[in-house]
């Protein structure tokens, strides 16, 4: 018999979408900046998001009984905003410093509209690991895209 009340998993693969969407769009803006700092900048948010994903993916897994390798729409539209901005544009890396802080934004959204609904506790403790993660990410990308602005 079905327990009343248990929690299931909501959102998991509407976070991993958008993850993927980013883990795409750093590693096209890595090839498009000539900064090296820049370019480990990338990699160091390449490396959280691909280890945010991996902690969520057996939650997709509960949830739609797959992994999720699909990408955000939402997201797909910045990478191709960010394409056409960058050709008109000199200012190719202000263009995606400002866009990728855009979908770190969604990421924090992506995973605070998942924290809002009652979930497994171990899938909500994954889910508060990977906000802080993301936090941290957001935080470093929006200090950038300041000070690049400036």
């Amino acid at each position: 018999m079905a327990q009343l009340n248990t929690p299931h998993v909501h959102h998991a693969a509407d976070i991993i979408q958008v993850l993927n969407s980013g883990i795409e769009f750093y590693s096209d803006a890595k090839q498009q900046v000539r900064d090296p700092q820049l370019v480990q900048l990338f990699d160091r948010m390449l490396t959280a998001r691909r280890m945010v994903k991996e902690r969520l993916q057996p939650f997709a897994v509960v949830e739609d009984g797959q992994r999720e390798e699909g990408p955000a729409f939402s997201v797909e539209i910045r990478k191709v905003y960010t394409k056409v901005i960058s050709a008109l544009s000199s200012d190719t890396q202000h263009a995606y410093i400002s866009q990728l802080e855009e979908v770190e934004d969604k990421t924090l959204e992506e995973i605070r509209i998942a924290l809002k609904d009652n979930q497994p506790p171990q899938y909500e403790a994954a889910l508060l690991q990977s906000l802080a993660t993301m936090q941290d990410c957001h935080d470093e990308m929006r200090a950038l895209k300041r000070t690049i602005s400036q």
